[in-house]
C-alpha cells in the first residue's frame, strides 16, 4: 500500500518505522486464512475490524522487506509479529491503520486511533492525574475535547508499546504526558519515559509512541 504524504499514520514516522492505514468504505480487504482463523468464530464488526488491522500490518512490514509471515496472536490478543520485527496495530469507527519496525531499530511501538467525543469530562478523574485535569480545565471546551482526546490516545499508545516489555499493571493514572508544540508528547511512568507523535484529521485522532534500541 502506498502512503500519501498528506496520511496520518505518515505525520508519525520517525525513520526506521514504516507504516499504512485504511478508511474502511466497505471495500474487500482479504489477509492470510492462518490469520483468518484467528477470528472465525467473532462477530462480524470484530472480524472486520481485525482483518483491517492486519491488512495494514502486513503493508507496513511489507515496506520493511518482511512481509513473509502471518501475524498471529498471543496470548492476550495483541499480535504477534515475526521474530526480527515490532509494531502496533489500532482501529476505530471507519479507520484502521498499523506501524512496525525492525527490532535493532525500535523495541517496541504503540498506535491508537481515537474519535473525538469519547473523552468526556465526567472520565477525567479516571484517566488523568491532577496536573493533566488543571491543563485541560484552562482551555476553552471545542480545545478540551480535543487535548482530553489526544491524552487519552497517548496514553492507550504508550502503554501498548510498554506492555510487551512487562508493564502491563499500568492505569491511565500512572501514566502522565506531556504535549509538545511539534505535534509531540513525553510519557512518563514508574517504568520510565517514552516519546510519541500525534495527528488529528477531522474527528480522528493517531497517536504514536515509540522506544528505541538504543
Amino acid at each position: 500500500m502506498r502512503i500519501e504524504p498528506q496520511s496520518l499514520v505518515s505525520r508519525l514516522l520517525a525513520p526506521g518505522m514504516a507504516g499504512s492505514e485504511i478508511d474502511d468504505a466497505g471495500q474487500p480487504v482479504a489477509i492470510e486464512a492462518a490469520e483468518a482463523i484467528l477470528v472465525a468464530k467473532a462477530a462480524e464488526k470484530r472480524r472486520r475490524d481485525f482483518t483491517l488491522g492486519r491488512f495494514c500490518a502486513h503493508a507496513a512490514l511489507a515496506q520493511l522487506g518482511g512481509d513473509s509471515y502471518p501475524i498471529g496472536q498471543s496470548g492476550d490478543g495483541a499480535p504477534h509479529w515475526p521474530a526480527q520485527f515490532c509494531g502496533s496495530i489500532t482501529h476505530t469507527a471507519g479507520y484502521a491503520a498499523a506501524l512496525a519496525a525492525r527490532r535493532d531499530a525500535f523495541l517496541s511501538l504503540g498506535l491508537d486511533a481515537e474519535r473525538l467525543g469519547g473523552v468526556t469530562v465526567k472520565l477525567w478523574p479516571r484517566l488523568f492525574d491532577a496536573g493533566e485535569c488543571a491543563m485541560l480545565t484552562a482551555l476553552t471546551p471545542d480545545q478540551q475535547m480535543r487535548a482530553a482526546t489526544i491524552l487519552f490516545s497517548a496514553k492507550e499508545a504508550s502503554f501498548k508499546a510498554w506492555s510487551p516489555l512487562g508493564a502491563k499493571a499500568l492505569s491511565f493514572r500512572d501514566i502522565h504526558i506531556e504535549l509538545n508544540e511539534e505535534d509531540g508528547f513525553d510519557a512518563i511512568s514508574a517504568v520510565g519515559m517514552l516519546q510519541g507523535r500525534f495527528a488529528v484529521r477531522g474527528d480522528l485522532v493517531l497517536t504514536a509512541a515509540f522506544i528505541p534500541a538504543r
